[in-house]
């Protein structure tokens, strides 16, 4: 499979465009989280051109709006044109007895839980909606299953049972280790790319959630590339300096929004090999440009690649 991951628009680096990352061959598409309507627009465009793809694979990370808002847009599209379409999200109601047990107090009916989670986990709620009015196939994103040729690895179903029962239990905006409850158990997929590259996609997940880091050549830096879970990951790999690593940041140009500004400057006092990065554009994997190790052109396109158009170098 190839990837691709959405960028911003006309230049507008203000706007939270949120994520939107596109794994694809001749015949499929995984859809990996859709932030914004202008996502949607470009998957339609990038399906409208890639015309022999006829099975369409979304997964959602998380609840949050800038990796959701333009999933029902996307979903109304599909099913206007007939795409076979599957839709992957932790499934948390299926899990409400689980949830129950772990609380424990004795209080809680299962329609009263029911309805909390679904207050609670909102967008998730009408997205799985919107694909049972479609009849689109609804899968339970569970660790192993399969997505197409890709695979979900985590969150394990203990993991994201214990997050739903803090945010009912806390019933506010929680966080576990500096994530919200929202981020902490991000859906995550791994995909082996055409170069028999595997990457590992995981939202904005909390890094003590993502195993077997050092398995993967290509690592997504969660939550856009914010630098505590960036530093926690290279702590965890037996040699970073090694490994590719993929940043998602379409939140907005600001530092306090951005979310990878401190990450490029610390990548950079730190010697390793800089991250892709969405604020630079759109990233496609492969890339030649990643395998260009001579020549000072060579470096100046790989540099501009890493962290734009720098001017002379």
């Amino acid at each position: 499979m190839k990837l691709k991951a959405l960028s911003h628009y006309n230049g507008d680096m203000d706007t939270r465009f949120g994520d939107c990352i596109l794994l694809y061959d001749t015949n499929t598409l995984i859809v990996y989280d859709c932030g914004h309507n202008k996502h949607s627009e470009m998957v339609k465009s990038f399906l409208r051109t890639n015309s022999s793809i006829s099975k369409v694979h979304i997964v959602i990370s998380h609840n949050d709006s800038d990796h959701t808002d333009g999933v029902i847009d996307l979903l109304d599209y599909l099913y206007a044109e007939k795409y076979s379409t599957l839709v992957y999200s932790s499934l948390y109601l299926k899990h409400t007895q689980k949830v129950i047990d772990l609380l424990d107090d004795g209080r809680r009916t299962k329609s009263a839980t029911k309805e909390h989670i679904l207050n609670t986990f909102d967008k998730i709620a009408k997205i799985i909606e919107k694909a049972r009015e479609c009849s689109f196939t609804i899968m339970d994103a569970t660790v192993d299953t399969d997505v197409a040729s890709a695979k979900i690895v985590g969150p394990t179903e203990d993991e994201f049972v214990a997050v739903v029962a803090q945010a009912i239990e806390d019933n506010a905006v929680t966080q576990i280790e500096g994530e919200t409850v929202m981020n902490a158990a991000s859906v995550q997929l791994k995909c082996t790319l055409s170069n028999a590259k595997t990457v590992l996609l995981c939202g904005d997940a909390s890094p003590s959630y993502l195993r077997e880091l050092n398995s993967y050549d290509i690592i997504q830096l969660p939550h856009h590339g914010q630098l505590d879970d960036a530093k926690a990951i290279f702590d965890k790999l037996n040699d970073p300096y090694r490994k590719t690593f993929l940043i998602s940041d379409n939140t907005g140009s600001a530092e306090n929004s951005g979310g990878s500004i401190k990450l490029k400057n610390y990548m950079q006092e730190e010697h390793y090999k800089a991250a892709l990065n969405t604020q630079n554009g759109v990233v496609e994997l492969p890339s030649d440009t990643l395998n260009v190790n001579s020549g000072n052109q060579g470096i100046q396109t790989q540099r501009r690649m890493y962290y734009g158009d720098l001017g002379s170098i």
